[in-house]
């Protein structure tokens, strides 16, 4: 991948064998309930001795690629960076934790247009658009510039159309379609196959909830973007929410496109994409799939956290699982048999994958670490132990005076 000066600093910097901050495991308002026979989550937490950090080095190289990129950018440096967008794009280069460059240097491009939307400040908006319309004008014949210009109609479109406004005006909603329309005239006028690129194949795929035909072509369009990239979990985290009940699936519709993912990709991943399509159900209902095979799905985080081996990956999955024991826990002995079966997999991630903590992946908050350490470890916590690294994960040790 691209070495840039702040990704030089960030290896430098990363550290995975310190702890940033001893008051990062510092328990939440409440976080002192009783997890196992007595033991508090401040007792669980003030024995952790393993690195924590409030970002992980994987979110921190994705942004220093932005910013980087970004500041190119703003000097106008626009043939270096299409070149760059090229040449990432088509030799699929991978930044740290399966995150595609590609995508991250198009965001640099547009980050003056990001900041502008994220402030409300539609004039400036309108203005980046303008300046990424400039460049697209002195370089209509390469796809990467259509697709950084594309992308930039699709965030104005979607910024337009934000299930968050509360009230969404005749107008908002015209200007959103007319940004919709402009990217599909953009992105129509090259083809992902023949340009060999997944970057163009995302942005065409992005269009879907924006264009009457969204529900007729998003099956086809996600094939394609697959085959151009079959490693890449962004391909199916955005398929997936688009087979959800509200959108343009079903409940069975999404089990049966989860199947089919893994299908399409277990000769690269495994079952690795059918646990991305879960996470990212999840993410958008706010609780997992009731369609969710349990023991499948388990199989398939283990495979999501082998395709990258990152230590992102282990804390996304350490705490999803957390969750769900906690949860089964709740339940009661109906819900013996799946809690026994998560608890299995919370063990097999805590112990064997996990070597630091990223707090920024732990969705809840500080109980739910706590709740995992007591659940793996707590019969050694109660004789005294602390939580360290061993070999590829975590251990525990009695430490002696």
């Amino acid at each position: 991948m691209l070495v840039t000066p702040s990704l030089m600093h960030v290896n430098t910097r990363a550290g995975r064998g310190r702890q940033e901050d001893a008051v990062l495991l510092r328990p939440l308002a409440g976080s002192s309930a009783e997890l196992l026979d007595g033991l508090t989550a401040d007792q669980v937490l003030a024995r952790v001795d393993v690195p924590v950090m409030r970002i992980g080095p994987e979110k921190t190289e994705w942004q220093c690629v932005r910013d980087d990129h970004a500041a190119m950018a703003e000097a106008g440096e626009w043939a270096d960076l299409l070149e760059a967008l090229r040449y990432t794009d088509q030799e699929r280069v991978m930044a740290s934790g399966g995150r595609r460059v590609a995508p991250l240097i198009s965001e640099g491009m547009r980050a003056g247009l990001t900041r502008a939307i994220a402030q409300g400040d539609w004039i400036s908006a309108k203005a980046e658009l303008a300046v990424l319309e400039e460049v697209y004008d002195r370089h209509s014949e390469d796809y990467c510039a259509a697709q950084v210009l594309a992308q930039a109609h699709v965030d104005l479109a979607n910024a337009r159309r934000s299930p968050t406004a509360a009230h969404l005006s005749r107008d908002d909603w015209a200007e959103a379609a007319s940004h919709y329309e402009q990217a599909e005239l953009l992105v129509t006028l090259f083809d992902p196959i023949e340009e060999m690129s997944p970057l163009l194949a995302a942005t065409r795929y992005a269009l879907v909830p924006g264009i009457e035909d969204g529900g007729s072509v998003c099956r086809e369009w996600y094939e394609d973007w697959v085959d151009l990239d079959p490693e890449d979990a962004a391909v199916h985290a955005a398929h997936a929410v688009n087979m959800l009940p509200g959108w343009y699936g079903s409940l069975t519709a999404f089990e049966k496109e989860a199947r089919r993912a893994v299908r399409l990709t277990d000769g690269v991943t495994g079952k690795a994409a059918y646990a991305v399509f879960h996470i990212a159900a999840a993410e958008a209902l706010g609780d997992l799939a009731p369609t969710l095979d349990h023991e499948y799905f388990f199989e398939a985080l283990a495979d999501y956290q082998s395709a990258t081996g990152c230590q992102l990956r282990a804390n996304v999955t350490a705490d999803l699982l957390s969750g769900m024991a906690l949860a089964f826990r709740k339940a009661g002995p109906t819900a013996a048999w799946h809690l026994t079966k998560t608890r299995a997999a919370l063990s097999d991630v805590l112990w064997n994958r996990l070597r630091e903590i990223q707090l920024d992946c732990w969705n809840t908050d500080s109980q739910a670490l706590a709740f995992a350490m007591a659940e793996v470890f707590g019969p050694a916590l109660k004789r005294g132990a602390r939580i360290v690294r061993r070999g590829d994960g975590l251990g525990t040790l009695v430490r002696r005076t």
